[in-house]
């Protein structure tokens, strides 16, 4: 049930539709408004019950969250969502601070000032940045300090430039995606330390130019993406102990001249993804790993050059 503040024709109306939604599924709630949104106290009145919490924040590039937020006690998903021209501002993100049951929060079109309220919610498991500013704030902080982090996905994220070293303490780590972030060029030396994860997306990250000596140290890693990471040269040598590493994807990896002679050590590897490009550097290593399937993409090189351009 989604109640959209600005087709209210009275607060009788807004009421309605509140009661409604609390009869129909009181434990979630997707409000869309403007800069005026945390004067809506009616919310107050389903606040404590509601697990699922969607804000799409209209027109206004500087904002607050709503006041009732505070009192979500289970409120278990947040999702913001800013829908003008500039990333959407939050001057009281400290609201969160208090949400200990908050397991996944996702931030799309936002500015982030500061990671210091996310990093007090110590259940969270899913951390999602999509088309956000949040490069100063990624910096400074100890993001070591979500000890349950299961998933962190970052999308678009321009000012992305590099990641912090205190990711590499996210032991519980599964998924980490870095995509579109045009402007990394750095990955942690101690990646290595994720000794949970499972999957690794650096797709489209087009300055990166080396992934790190640890990258072997990730025993449980099945699944990397590297494709469109236009500006990687070599893959090293200790990606050979990826014993568990069943999928590379690499199409757009037009940097790439040559492999390690130590990738014909993986012997789980089933399906590799590449370009026509790419695949001839697989040729050599197709007896030793028999288990290997090559899927071969077409190139679009009109969406290849607006990544260059990027």
């Amino acid at each position: 049930m989604v109640i959209n503040i600005n087709e209210c024709s009275t607060w009788s109306s807004c009421i309605q539709q509140q009661i409604l939604a609390q009869t129909t599924n009181p434990t979630i709630l997707s409000v869309s408004s403007d800069e005026a949104i945390s004067s809506y106290g009616y919310y107050e009145l389903i606040a404590p019950n509601v697990e699922e919490l969607t804000l799409n924040i209209v027109r206004s590039k500087t904002n607050s969250l709503p006041e009732f937020i505070k009192q979500m006690n289970q409120l278990k998903v947040l999702s913001v969502k800013g829908c003008s021209d500039y990333p959407s501002k939050f001057h009281n993100l400290s609201s969160i601070e208090g949400l200990t049951s908050l397991t996944s929060i996702r931030f799309e079109h936002v500015s982030v000032p500061s990671m210091q309220p996310i990093l007090a919610l110590k259940n969270l498991k899913q951390l999602t940045f999509v088309m956000c500013e949040i490069g100063d704030a990624f910096m400074s902080c100890a993001i070591d300090m979500l000890p349950n982090l299961t998933n962190l996905e970052i999308d678009m994220c321009y000012d992305v430039k590099q990641l912090p070293s205190g990711l590499c303490n996210l032991v519980q780590l599964k998924k980490l995606s870095i995509t579109n972030c045009h402007e990394l060029s750095v990955v942690p030396k101690g990646l290595g330390d994720l000794s949970n994860l499972e999957m690794l997306s650096l797709h489209c990250c087009t300055k990166l130019q080396e992934l790190p000596e640890s990258i072997g140290s990730l025993r449980k890693l099945s699944f990397i993406d590297i494709s469109d990471c236009l500006s990687l040269s070599v893959l090293p040598e200790e990606i050979s102990e990826l014993c568990d590493l069943k999928v590379l994807k690499m199409n757009g990896c037009g940097g790439l001249q040559e492999l390690p002679l130590s990738i014909s050590e993986l012997g789980q590897l089933e399906e590799v993804i590449c370009d026509e490009e790419t695949s001839y550097l697989w040729m050599n290593f197709e007896t030793d790993l028999q288990k290997l399937k090559i899927n071969i993409v077409e190139e679009d090189r009109l969406e290849s050059l607006m990544k260059i351009v990027q």
